[in-house]
């Protein structure tokens, strides 16, 4: 095991993170994350893989990247592309742009005509619209007779009746926004590693809503095993989920700096700070 293999399984032991929770979260194969840890980067399919992997490795368990790449050079394969094909010459390249060039003079005639034909179009609709407008106008018979609406006709009631009912709907939309659920009051009662026991005490609905920016792992269940949700949440995803009927609800989130949570609509600020702690395990307990 390599010294920095050893530095990243500490820091995912420090977070009570399983090789299969990793797997899920950075979607990496369990035997690279192996060889990670253990040095062994023969299995990886290439040079540019094993930079990735790590990359990934380290931000899924709060690492700098970075920082490791600098500390562990000397254990990690420099990247370098050394697959790619030199068959292109300067005759085949020529031979290509010949035959380009020579498609583009096949089409050419054909996009003259067009263009023709379009323009003798609009010039005969110019004419004709000026030969429309030299016409002298239609005579009105001065005779015709004006019918005089009703000024109390059952559709003048129902006009002037209309903006009412919309100010009434507009009215009535105001107001039940004003009424939205108030957030519920939650106290953090305990924080052991990266897991923080919320109680919270709420006498109407309970809700939670999750937003991804990027991509991030999510699972929520209740105490009973019940999941609601596992799985990836993709970038501007939304997850909402009505919890009033339960007592616990577990909610865990692999990247916390690519999701914005909110309960009862209102922002819920993490317990841990999402640059010190990205992966977090979230217990709430409701207080009925």
């Amino acid at each position: 095991m390599t010294e920095l293999g050893k530095r990243l399984r500490e820091a995912r032991e420090e977070k009570n993170m399983s090789l299969d929770e990793l797997q899920e979260m950075t979607k990496i194969q369990k035997r690279y994350l192996i060889g990670i840890e253990e040095g062994n980067y023969a299995i990886m399919p290439g040079n540019f893989y094993v930079r990735a992997f790590i990359r990934q490795y380290a931000e899924a368990v709060g690492l700098d990247p970075d920082e490791l790449f600098e500390q562990y050079k000397q254990d990690i394969p420099q990247s370098y592309q050394d697959d790619i094909p030199q068959t292109l010459s300067r005759v085949k390249t020529r031979q290509q742009l010949s035959a380009e060039g020579a498609k583009w003079l096949d089409w050419l005639p054909k996009v003259i005509v067009a263009v023709v034909v379009i323009g003798a179009a609009v010039l005969v609709w110019v004419l004709l619209q000026r030969g429309t407008a030299n016409e002298p106008p239609t005579k009105t018979s001065p005779k015709t007779a004006e019918v005089e609406k009703p000024k109390h006709s059952p559709l003048e009631q129902a006009k002037q009746k209309q903006p009412a009912k919309e100010a009434d709907e507009k009215a009535t939309n105001e107001n039940g926004q004003q009424n939205e659920q108030p957030a519920p009051a939650m106290n953090v009662t305990e924080k052991r590693g990266n897991t923080a026991t919320i109680e919270v005490a709420s006498s109407g609905p309970f809700s939670i809503e999750l937003s991804s920016k990027g991509t991030s792992w999510v699972e929520v269940y209740n105490a009973k095993g019940h999941t609601f949700y596992r799985g990836n949440l993709a970038s501007g995803q939304t997850k909402t989920f009505d919890l009033s009927a339960e007592s616990e609800v577990w909610v865990k989130i692999g990247r916390t700096l690519d999701v914005d949570m909110k309960v009862n609509g209102q922002p819920f600020a993490y317990p841990f700070a999402p640059k010190e702690e990205v992966y977090q395990k979230l217990h709430f307990v409701l207080k009925k």
